[in-house]
């Protein structure tokens, strides 16, 4: 057994987030998808980082957390909380980049792109471009419903 440092892989699936198995045991994040899932997808989605409120994720309220490393989904709160538009794609697009700018304040990233489109009639396609000194660290581009325009809320 090798010693692990790192997180574990969490794979997007229809209904969240699962770890991967592989062997029977947990397979280790060799790259930053598990650190950039969580950033968009963790935390509490009714929290959308604009003022601190009540809808804050539990760990944020521990002492010991450091202020770089709470959890805010302002991502998760504009595509759950808005309706489907051109500006609040581009709204989207600026919170992505806001919760994952954590990585360019660790020095591991200078520059974080996310780019939103819309496919068909409720999905959004996100891609997320991760790069240091115009080298690609991380791509990744997520296909999820935009839940507003389906939730009707």
């Amino acid at each position: 057994m090798s010693d692990f440092a790192g997180d574990i892989l969490l794979i997007e699936t229809p209904d969240g987030g699962d770890i991967v198995l592989e062997g029977g045991l947990v397979k280790p994040c060799k790259d930053f998808s598990t650190a950039v899932y969580l950033s968009l997808f963790g935390g509490n989605k009714d929290d959308a980082g604009t003022v601190k409120n009540r809808h804050t994720w539990w760990a944020n309220t521990l002492k010991e957390t450091p202020e770089s490393e709470k959890m805010v989904s302002r991502f998760q709160a504009v595509i759950t909380g808005l309706p489907l538009s051109v500006k609040n794609i581009r709204k989207a697009e600026t919170a992505a980049v806001l919760d994952l700018e954590w990585l360019k304040s660790d020095g591991v990233a200078d520059e974080i792109i996310a780019d939103g489109k819309t496919k068909g009639k409720n999905t959004f396609i996100l891609n997320v471009e991760v790069k240091n000194k115009g080298r690609q660290l991380y791509q990744k581009e997520f296909a999820l419903l935009w839940r507003h325009g389906i939730d009707g809320v």
